[in-house]
């Protein structure tokens, strides 16, 4: 008789590519699987189990909504897939398409070149009132911060012309974030970028997709002690620090603050990070217990579990 093996939860995030967080909040939230037990209570989980969580990530990434889907059988969920299924949450016909937004990030880098704060001001605004704001950071603001690091990298632009679109962006970040209310219970993100990443706009976008959620975010803004950023998350007993890191990808003395935040922060605190240099950083975060993003849409599906984090 073949023997069917069964992987612990931290084996399973990856393969999985989900976040222990999310992996426990689906299964308490919607039952997406039931992993059995060992006698002291870890969770083992067959190869079934794996398959329909990796394909259930690989669906909420594709757009669909975990609670219309979570039901749904791995034939199920493979043929969603294949025949690239639409969401109820992409039913909405988009007023803006892929070429419009094309030409809005087109438009808005030469408004860039041309010092032209104005335009692009403009640019952004108009667009705001025609997409969704998922939307709206996916497939514009991130994109075009991409695009203008890179330019910048490649010596296409000057360190102004970077330095203006830098200044617009985090305006327009910062009144996106004014917009949203928290309600009185709210949990708490205080975003922020360590001590030599002075890249801000990472932090600034991770506060507005969190606001969007539903959570209170207290922006601290840019190259920030660690010894700070564990201070006002225990004062105000925040639930996330979300962290983003841009460059470099080798700093040593990042590495030494990292494990010392987690040291600082209470055990309760989870820790996210994103930004294109968190990938140089891996092993530190794996030993800190840091879930790293790699887009908004993964950041949306980290907050909602750790929001409902009151696992077995």
């Amino acid at each position: 008789m073949e023997k069917k093996y069964k992987y612990p939860i931290k084996v399973v995030s990856q393969m999985t590519g989900l976040s222990l967080f999310v992996i426990r909040a689906w299964e308490k939230r919607y039952n997406v699987v039931t992993p059995s037990r060992t006698e002291t209570n870890r969770r083992l989980y067959s190869e079934e189990d794996i398959e329909k969580l990796r394909l259930l990530n690989e669906a909420v990434h594709g757009g669909h909504n975990i609670g219309s889907i979570a039901n749904l059988s791995i034939d199920e969920l493979k043929d969603l897939l294949l025949h690239k299924g639409i969401s109820k949450d992409h039913t909405e016909i988009s007023a803006i398409e892929t070429s419009d937004v094309d030409e809005l990030i087109n438009n808005s880098i030469e408004a860039i070149r041309a010092y032209d704060n104005k335009t692009l001001e403009t640019l952004l605004l108009k667009a705001s009132a025609k997409m969704s704001q998922p939307q709206l950071i996916e497939q514009l603001i991130v994109p075009l911060v991409y695009k203008v690091g890179d330019l910048w990298h490649d010596g296409d632009i000057r360190v102004a012309n970077e330095h203006m679109a830098s200044a617009v962006i985090r305006s327009f970040l910062a009144n996106l974030l004014d917009q949203h209310i928290p309600g009185e219970n709210a949990p708490i993100v205080v975003s922020a970028t360590p001590r030599g990443q002075d890249h801000e706009l990472g932090a600034m976008i991770a506060g507005v997709v969190s606001a969007a959620a539903g959570w209170k975010v207290i922006y601290l803004g840019p190259n920030l002690p660690v010894e700070e950023i564990a201070a006002v998350a225990e004062s105000l007993e925040a639930k996330v620090v979300a962290l983003s890191i841009v460059y470099p990808n080798d700093d040593p003395q990042l590495r030494k603050d990292l494990l010392n935040l987690k040291r600082m922060l209470p055990d309760n605190t989870s820790v996210i990070v994103g930004g294109r240099a968190a990938g140089g950083y891996l092993d530190v975060l794996d030993n800190m217990g840091a879930v790293v993003v790699k887009n908004t849409k993964q950041l949306r599906v980290e907050l909602e579990a750790l929001r409902e984090n009151r696992f077995n």
